[in-house]
């Protein structure tokens, strides 16, 4: 997951996720594990060919940053953006520019980007529209916006049970959506870019996870980081939680990831940036 905002014990305070949380990198890297495969076939979709430029805004810890610069070569660049860039550094050895830059407020260059992809970021903003149009300013005309945000309602279908880690769902989103995140985030992707002119279209693609995967281990790592709030809301017990990482860890369970909606949209060649 891409981070943007340390949080405080407070999860009402802002982004839910901290982070110098001290497994923060490995939650990230679990993310990527998730749902790189599926990213990267849409950056083929996409046609991202060398020589491009492209940002990767809220890049997390950079692998789709890494898969950009490779494609584009030499002779195209590629920024790599968050609030949290230590991560980043190991970038600079694949052509990468890293730039600490906050979508919220700051600015970014006009027409200067063939390529734009933010993932499961713009969905935990305040003002998800100005963001967008944030970034649609910085496409050059006929360059290409790639957004990717999730719908969070089938997270944990299994055969098991109808109820199977419902209850642990309902707890952390609840407490998510306390702290800003939209949960149909990739609803409103599509919304926002045509709203702003752009030829959008989207789908939706869910992995299915099994338990014990690096998949799993990602979903483990979310409650660990949700088990204080959680417990001190009085939303689950301590029991509860440990039998929930329990079985997220047996390989006999098997269960849906969220939707995560993919809008590609293109700024039409020789029109003027949003809000423009």
């Amino acid at each position: 997951m891409n981070l943007l905002e340390s949080s405080t014990d407070d999860i009402s305070s802002g982004y839910v996720f901290d982070p110098g949380w001290d497994r923060e990198t490995e939650r990230l890297r679990t993310n990527e594990a998730l749902w790189d495969p599926g990213t990267v076939a849409r950056f083929d979709q996409i046609g991202v060919a060398p020589g491009w430029s492209c940002l990767e805004v809220g890049a997390g810890y950079g692998s789709a940053a890494q898969w950009l610069a490779d494609r584009v070569g030499p002779g195209g660049r590629v920024v790599a953006t968050d609030l949290e860039v230590e991560r980043l550094g190991w970038l600079s050895g694949h052509q990468v520019e890293v730039w600490c830059h906050d979508l919220r407020s700051d600015d970014l260059p006009a027409d200067a980007f063939d390529l734009i992809h933010s993932r499961m970021l713009i969905q935990h903003l305040p003002d998800r529209e100005a963001a967008i149009a944030r970034l649609v300013r910085a496409l050059r005309p006929g360059g290409t916006l790639f957004l990717e945000d999730t719908d969070s309602l089938p997270l944990f279908r299994s055969f098991r049970s109808t109820d199977f880690l419902q209850d642990v769902r309902e707890a952390g989103y609840g407490l998510m959506a306390q702290a800003g995140h939209e949960p149909r985030g990739g609803h409103f992707d599509l919304q926002a870019a045509r709203a702003l002119g752009l030829d959008a279209q989207a789908d939706g693609r869910v992995v299915m996870v099994r338990g014990g995967s690096p998949q799993a281990r990602h979903y483990m790592l979310w409650l660990d980081y949700m088990r204080p709030r959680i417990l001190a809301a009085g939303l689950l017990t301590a029991e509860r939680i440990d039998e929930a990482l329990a079985e997220m860890a047996d390989p006999e369970n098997y269960w849906l990831s969220q939707i995560l909606i993919s809008t590609i949209a293109r700024r039409p060649s020789g029109s003027p940036g949003a809000g423009r």
